[in-house]
């Protein structure tokens, strides 16, 4: 009773709520191809992959970022195996080559789009009514009847036979060494029923186990076998399934056939082994009817394991002959999805999207998905996040026109550096970079630099900065801080110079530094103080010998020592922002110095340790 009180008032909270669009969600579609019903719908190498062209096309332009593409559907794959017979999907009869690479070609038309590739894979179902016809190489029915059995006019593997799981153990291998993929999504990784015949491996494997634990062992150790070689061969590989929508029965009304007891799958057992890094449990029922989306998918989300949750949404449900849904329920599971903190929403099928049933493209790029998202990020594939673009500058080209500019990162600790880049813009100089409205130019990809165009000449201050990502979609601490303004480009940048007081200050280890540089450099001395070192020249030499854009930000002790330099480079006039780290200093008056040609400035700090 304790649990329904507790569900009943989740409930009750988060009802009305409307949350914020998520910097970080995957947004995703499973693409079927048995039976042809999401791709390919066409015959011929190039109208396929026009056709792959145009689907992934309409997702990205409604602002998804992931999708499930059925690679193996019946024991017939959608790529060139030693194991297994090109896909019936491709030409119309098992085993025929359709004269291309479809994976290959996918993920390079994905990767152009920001979108992810993950191979689904049908693992245990193989092969529809009847016997599969002779191909080279031979469908499993044919290759190893003895690992195969009939149920319910269609075949299923056996998962009880050892060699059943090295089987499939080395046909995914095969496929995660082939193909660069982003991640491999299981389905039917399950028994069909209890009454699968399966008494032959219970009899000769099953060792006195209770039946219904041998089972579930029987999954839970291929799903055990094939992410540990999956993370040899390429550890950043996401490995995720479809379960079940129901776990396990949890009342009267949120009951039905169950993936624990009924088909004997241990999904939250796989996600507690660290053997999965993603669940997308195949929630088909609507909010309000028995059994309940939220209840089922609250019940996922608090039995996550860590790992991530995407709630399976039932899109198809929309159809006149399938339930007939309003779209209206399938955004009110989306907000749903979001209030209670999954990481995002896969929907079956795609072609409710390519079809814009019930308008639900429509809807959903002009509302839920009006901004795009970053796929979230798993700490326990990489948790080092990149360096920050370095030396933003803002460069005006006419009245109208800017262009921000940047540097590559240096790699970080694990080697990796900036994979793309996302460009924020506020009215505020204190960026929100948690809101995704803030970003108006989303994965940059191979450029440090990004164009800035105004209807008329911009009057009040825009501030912008820049943040890296890299391949595991960490994002780095922000650039420093441009902005424009008055005539183009800040008033700053015509006549003032300016070094603020740092922040905070008294300060123990990190304060923040923000400088002004003016666009006409003349003998003159900006704001601040004088402090012992006054009129040095530091470690740069003669300031004549150095260009008027040229800019030096140092740190004195008391008795005129130098003891850092932020800054030592060239910078366009605009506004920056440094992070100044003392930890190597001890506690004591210090002074900032910042020189731009002719300009200098002073201001003093105070460490306290």
């Amino acid at each position: 009773m304790k649990f329904f009180v507790s569900l009943a008032l989740i409930l009750f909270l988060f009802a009305g709520i409307t949350l914020p669009q998520p910097k970080e969600e995957v947004r995703s579609v499973w693409v079927t191809t048995v039976f042809n019903l999401d791709w390919p719908r066409s015959t011929g190498a190039n109208n396929q992959k026009n056709e792959m062209i145009n689907l992934l096309n309409k997702l990205k332009d409604a602002n998804f970022n992931t999708i499930m593409l059925q690679v193996r559907a019946r024991g017939d794959l959608l790529y060139q195996s030693a194991y297994e017979p090109w896909a019936t999907a491709l030409t119309g009869f098992l085993g025929g080559d359709p004269g291309y690479d479809p994976i290959a070609f996918t993920i390079t038309e994905a990767r152009k789009r920001g979108i992810e590739v993950h191979a689904w894979w049908n693992v245990v179902k193989v092969y529809g009514t009847g016997n599969p016809p002779s191909t080279n190489p031979q469908h499993i029915v044919l290759r190893r009847p003895d690992l195969c059995k009939l149920y319910a006019n269609e075949w299923w593997m056996d998962m009880g036979y050892p060699d059943t799981r090295t089987y499939l153990t080395n046909l995914a291998v095969e496929m995660v060494r082939k193909y660069d993929l982003d991640g491999i999504h299981f389905d039917f990784i399950r028994y069909p029923n209890p009454d699968f015949n399966d008494e032959a491996s219970y009899a000769l494997y099953g060792q006195g186990q209770d039946k219904s634990n041998w089972r579930r062992n029987n999954i839970t150790n291929f799903v055990s076998a094939v992410y540990d070689s999956v993370q040899k061969i390429r550890p950043k590989m996401k490995v995720g399934s479809a379960p079940i929508g129901i776990f396990r029965d949890l009342s009267t009304c949120n009951s039905g056939w169950d993936a624990y007891t009924q088909v004997f799958q241990d999904s939250r057992r796989w996600m507690l082994l660290r053997k999965h890094d993603y669940l997308s449990p195949q929630v088909y029922w609507d909010i309000n009817t028995c059994p309940r989306f939220d209840t089922l998918l609250i019940d996922w989300i608090n039995n996550v394991g860590g790992r991530h949750i995407y709630a399976g949404i039932a899109a198809y449900r929309m159809a006149s002959n399938d339930g007939n849904w309003p779209a209206s329920e399938i955004l009110a599971q989306l907000d749903s999805s979001r209030k209670f903190g999954a990481k995002g929403q896969t929907y079956f099928r795609t072609a409710s999207f390519l079809n814009n049933e019930k308008s639900i493209t429509t809807l959903i790029k002009a509302n839920q998905y009006k901004y795009p998202a970053n796929i979230p990020p798993m700490a326990w594939k990489d948790n080092i996040k990149p360096n920050s673009p370095g030396s933003l500058q803002i460069v005006s080209v006419d009245s109208l026109n800017y262009k921000l500019v940047w540097t590559k990162p240096a790699a970080a600790s694990d080697g990796d550096t900036a994979d793309y880049y996302n460009v924020y813009r506020d009215v505020n100089p204190n960026i929100d970079f948690t809101d995704i409205k803030k970003v108006i130019g989303f994965r940059v990809v191979g450029d440090t630099t990004f164009n800035l165009t105004f209807t008329t000449p911009p009057t009040d201050a825009i501030y912008y900065a820049v943040t890296a990502y890299d391949k595991g979609y960490n994002e780095s601490d922000p650039s420093n801080t441009v902005h424009v303004g008055i005539s183009g480009i800040d008033e700053s940048y015509a006549s003032s110079f300016r070094l603020e007081q740092n922040y905070p200050n008294p300060f123990s280890h990190l304060s923040t530094i923000k400088y002004q540089l003016s666009g006409n450099r003349d003998q003159r001395t900006g704001n601040g103080e004088q402090g012992p070192f006054d009129g040095a020249q530091g470690k740069t030499g003669s300031r004549d010998q150095r260009s008027d854009n040229w800019v030096r930000l140092a740190v004195y002790d008391i008795l005129g020592r130098e003891v850092a330099v932020l800054v030592d480079e060239e910078q366009v006039p605009g506004w920056y922002e440094k992070e100044f780290n003392a930890s190597g200093l001890t506690s004591g008056v210090y002074y900032l110095e910042l020189t731009a040609g002719r300009d200098k400035a002073v201001r003093k700090m105070m460490v306290v340790k």
